[in-house]
C-alpha cells in the first residue's frame, strides 16, 4: 500500500505531552555514512488535522531555532518547541505532520526540498500542566 510520500520519507509516528518541552532527536543516514552532511540545511515542519488543510495549525523551522541542528556531521536534529507553543496550537489529538530538509539555507523557489519524515503526532494532556 502506497502511503503518499516520496522514497525519502520515513514513516515515525510521534507521541508528544502538552505540559512539557518537546525535545524529541532524530539521526539521519548511516553513523558512519560520510557522504553528506547537515552543514547549509534548513528544515521545515507543518502539523495539521489531515494533510488537505488549507494552513498548519502549527509551523515549525530551523530558522526560528524550533529545529536545531544538533551535529552537521552526524546528521542529528532536535525539536526545541516549548509547552506554551503546544498549548496554543494544538489541542489533545491526533495530528499529521511532515519535515522538510531545505539545500542551501535558502527557502525561496527553486530551492531543492526533500522530505524526510512524515507520520502522525499524538498530542496528550499532561498532568502537571502549567499555566499559558
Amino acid at each position: 500500500m502506497k502511503s503518499g510520500h516520496s522514497v525519502t520519507s520515513a514513516k515515525v509516528d510521534l507521541k508528544i505531552s502538552n505540559n512539557a518541552t518537546w525535545q524529541d532527536a532524530f539521526q539521519f543516514g548511516e553513523p558512519d555514512d560520510p557522504t553528506w552532511t547537515l552543514e547549509g540545511q534548513m528544515f521545515e515542519l507543518d502539523v495539521q488535522r489531515n494533510p488537505y488543510d488549507a494552513s498548519p495549525l502549527l509551523s515549525l523551522s530551523s530558522a526560528e531555532n524550533e529545529i536545531i541542528i544538533a551535529d552537521t556531521v552526524q546528521r542529528v536534529i532536535y525539536m526545541n518547541v516549548d509547552a506554551q507553543a503546544i498549548q496554543e496550537s494544538l489541542a489533545p489529538g491526533t495530528y499529521v505532520y511532515d519535515l522538510v530538509m531545505i539545500a542551501g539555507n535558502d527557502p525561496a523557489p527553486p530551492a531543492v526540498r526533500v522530505a524526510l519524515m512524515h507520520g502522525t503526532l499524538q498530542v496528550v494532556q499532561g498532568v502537571t500542566y502549567p499555566p499559558v
